[in-house]
Formats: C-alpha cells, sequence, structure tokens
C-alpha cells in the first residue's frame, strides 16, 4: 500500500488515541497557549478535533495529549504540505519526537522517514533486500517488520505523487504567470533529454523554482520535436495559459521551437509572445569565452597534458610534492584536470596550474617532460586574468537561490568595458582578442532574464 494513500485518515486516529508521549507542548487547560509550531497547520474544528489546512484531514485533539500524532501526520502522511515546511517540521522537531523518556514506537513514521531517506540519499531499492538489511533493522526495533524493494519503491512513488499534486494545486490557485528555463542533454547512450524547470512568485512573493519535467526526447532534436514536447509539459501541469517567458540557449532550432509554440498558443501569451523567447546569457558568455580560449589552445592542451602525466602515476606526483616541499608549499593529493567542453573547468586548471608555476617548470627540467613554454605561461596568465569577469558574470546569471535580473545589466556593461579595454592588448595572443569575442557579445543585446 502506498505510503500517501487517500485511505490513511484512520492512521492519525490510531495514533491520537494512544498517544501522549510529546512533554513539549500540552494542553492544560482550555485557556492554554498554543507553543508548537504543529499548531500553524491545523484548525480548530470543536473541542477535541482539528482539521489540517493542507489536506483537510480531521485528527483528534484529546485533552493532556500531545502534538506527537500531529507532527507525524505532517511529516508522513499528509500529501498537500510543500516540502520545505516538511522539512522544517522534521528538523526542529526531531529531538522532542525521539525524546528517551518519552519514545513510543510508530512504524508507520519509521516507514515513512526511511521513504524520505531513500529519496534525499539516492539510495537503490535493493538496499533493503540486503543480508543485513532485516538485522539491521530489528537491531533497532525487534518487532519492526521492514518492507521490500516493491514496497520501498510504491512509498517513494507516494512522495513524488504528494509532491507533484501539492505543486499542481499550487499552479491551479496560482494568479500569476509563470516563467520557465529549459535545456537538452545528450546521455553516454546517445538519447536526449530534456529539462523543464519552472518558476514563479508565490501567493506570499517568495520566489520558487521547481523541475517539472525530465523526460526523453526523440530524435532528430528539431524545432518541431521539442515544441511538441515542451507544450505536452505545459499541458501536463495544466499551465497553457499561465506562461510569461522561457529562457532556452542559442541554438537555431530553440528560435524554430518558440516560432511554434507562438502560433498553438496564440492569445493565451501575454503581448502576442513577443516577450516569450529568452536567450540564455549564460549560454552566450560560454560561446564568448569558447571563442577567446580558442587563441590559446596550444598552450591549454600543454599545460592539461603536463597535468595528467604527472596525475596518472603515484610516483610522478611524488616527485612533484617533493619540489613543492623544497618551495615550502602545500603538497597535492591530486592535480585537477578539466572537462574540455566545460570552460570553467579549464579556468579551474588553468589557475591551479599558474600557482604551481615554479613547481611545474622544475618538474619538466628535472623530469626532461616537455611542457609549457615561458611564453605559453604568460599567455595563460594573461587569459586567466581576462576571464576572471566572465566567471563572475556567468556564476551571477547561474544562482538558483535569488532573482539574478538586476545583476544582468552591470555584468554585461562590465564586460564590455573589458573587451574595449587597452590594457589586456599588451599580450601579442589578446591583441585580437576583442574582435573575436565582440561578435558573439553582439547577441548579449538580445538576452533578457526572467526574473
Amino acid at each position: 500500500m502506498p505510503l500517501f494513500d487517500q485511505e490513511s485518515n484512520d492512521i492519525e486516529a490510531v495514533v491520537g488515541e494512544s498517544d501522549s508521549r510529546s512533554g513539549t507542548v500540552e494542553i492544560r487547560s482550555s485557556r492554554s497557549k498554543k507553543r508548537s509550531i504543529d499548531w500553524d497547520h491545523f484548525d480548530e474544528i470543536g473541542g477535541q478535533k482539528v482539521v489540517c489546512k493542507h489536506c483537510d484531514s480531521t485528527l483528534t485533539k484529546a485533552k493532556n495529549s500531545g502534538t506527537s500524532h500531529l507532527k507525524r501526520h505532517l511529516t508522513a502522511s499528509c500529501k498537500n504540505i510543500a516540502v520545505e515546511d516538511r522539512e522544517k517540521i522534521i528538523a526542529t522537531t526531531a529531538d522532542d519526537l525521539f525524546d528517551a523518556a518519552t519514545f513510543k514506537f510508530d512504524p508507520k513514521l519509521t516507514r515513512g522517514l526511511l521513504t524520505l531517506l531513500f529519496v534525499d540519499g539516492e539510495l537503490p531499492f535493493s538496499a533493503t533486500e540486503s543480508r543485513f538489511w532485516e538485522p539491521a533493522m530489528r537491531s533497532l526495533r525487534p518487532e519492526y517488520k521492514s518492507v521490500g524493494r516493491q514496497t520501498m519503491r510504491e512509498d517513494c512513488l507516494g512522495v513524488f505523487r504528494a509532491g507533484y499534486d501539492a505543486i499542481l494545486a499550487e499552479f491551479e490557485g496560482l494568479d500569476s504567470r509563470v516563467s520557465f528555463t529549459s535545456d537538452i542533454w545528450t546521455s553516454s547512450a546517445s538519447l536526449g533529454y530534456m529539462c523543464v524547470t519552472a518558476h514563479w512568485i508565490d501567493k506570499e512573493f517568495r520566489f520558487q523554482k521547481k523541475i517539472i519535467a525530465l523526460n526523453q526526447i526523440p530524435y532528430p532534436h528539431t524545432g518541431r520535436a521539442i515544441a511538441h514536447l515542451i507544450e505536452k509539459i505545459w499541458n501536463d501541469w495544466k499551465l497553457d495559459d499561465k506562461i510569461f517567458a522561457i529562457t532556452l540557449d542559442n541554438a537555431s532550432v530553440n528560435d524554430n521551437a518558440v516560432g511554434h509554440l507562438k502560433k498553438k498558443l496564440g492569445d493565451k501569451m501575454l503581448f502576442g509572445g513577443s516577450h516569450m523567447h529568452i536567450r540564455c546569457s549564460a549560454h552566450i558568455l560560454n560561446l564568448i569565452v569558447h571563442n577567446g580560449m580558442g587563441i590559446i589552445e596550444t598552450t591549454l592542451e600543454n599545460i592539461r597534458e603536463l597535468l595528467r602525466h604527472i596525475s596518472s602515476s603515484g610516483a610522478r606526483l611524488q616527485v612533484l610534492n617533493t619540489i613543492l616541499d623544497e618551495l615550502k608549499l602545500p603538497r597535492k593529493r591530486g592535480l585537477t584536470l578539466d572537462c574540455p567542453t566545460r570552460w570553467n573547468s579549464t579556468f579551474a586548471m588553468v589557475k591551479e596550474a599558474l600557482g604551481l608555476q615554479e613547481a611545474l617548470l622544475r618538474y619538466v627540467e628535472t623530469t626532461s617532460m616537455v611542457g609549457p613554454t615561458i611564453e605559453e605561461w604568460r599567455d595563460a596568465e594573461a587569459m586567466a586574468k581576462f576571464l576572471e569577469p566572465f566567471l563572475d558574470a556567468t556564476k551571477s546569471f547561474s544562482n538558483v537561490r535569488r532573482p539574478s535580473s538586476h545583476t544582468y545589466i552591470k555584468e554585461i556593461w562590465d564586460i564590455r568595458r573589458l573587451l574595449l579595454d587597452e590594457d589586456h592588448k599588451d599580450n601579442a595572443k589578446l591583441e585580437g582578442l576583442d574582435c573575436k569575442c565582440m561578435k558573439s557579445f553582439a547577441n548579449i543585446g538580445k538576452t533578457r532574464i526572467s526574473f
């Protein structure tokens, strides 16, 4: 039976009748002050009943009883409570729930918390089939009957369905518009997957964002295929009449996809959909940086090959650490290697290499290894200094905890000023950098940020 079954309200009645173990809050008289945060999630309906504000379940409020059954409902059974509220209640009531002096075993609570453990830790369902799983559970509580992989799977799906229903209910009651960001990745099996994230302002004027879809997209990834999948996702969430804008990267197929979506949505879009497509500023910055880094491609490859050579052998790393000891520098357990398609990882690799430049030069001299020349080290240092503002802007645009639109103009203007700056032209390799990068930078003027 799924954890969040429609008929699970009787659990609360059973727990409520036998539970009076919470010493933190007690109803001592009709005028007692209800101090627990649990009461914020319930309304009183008569003298002995309360109703959950989230799912309308009715629970007992017997005289001299505590709030443990309320906590259990909120943490393990309520279908509609927000994930953030559930986590807050678990965090603030953990000590009270498991006070040794008042503890009373509740298999429903244990099962619910185990389910959340599997979800939060991304544990495989097969963990329940380990030969140590049952003994471990019995050692904690001999009468506890643990569940198998299929039941755990159903419980985790119950958590998902509860979260889905809660977000869907919030969308249905939303009186504002929703913006989206989306991207496509290709797996190692050459399968394409699209991720869609929704961004909105809730009724409390708090910024919210949720991943609402991670779907496989059929090949080829044409504009029509992308538009069809996005439209299906919006319809599944009943958002087709609440769309404000969608942020996509600068690929031409995305232009075609937005064109198809505008034709489909028609009058449902604000301003006829003229502000629907937002080009991803972080992606355009990525294009600019890749254009710029192409100038020192040979230098980067020489640094990458040197670090890879040292990292591939413990003996070579020991030689480097001996040199670091002589220079009174911290020893290294390993060296940073980059993923060439992620420029920020290449930037991190170059920054670490520059910090170890003297040691690496000695290593090359000691081992007769071929490494970057002195001129190439100068080029790398100049490029690293040039790319610092791009890294800062990318971090600002990629912020997921708070809105970034108010930083957009400042960050872009700083980069424009950098591209027009004459100081970086002292390096011969960077002389043509401004023209090479300004061509990509021209697309920044077409970008906007959702929030």
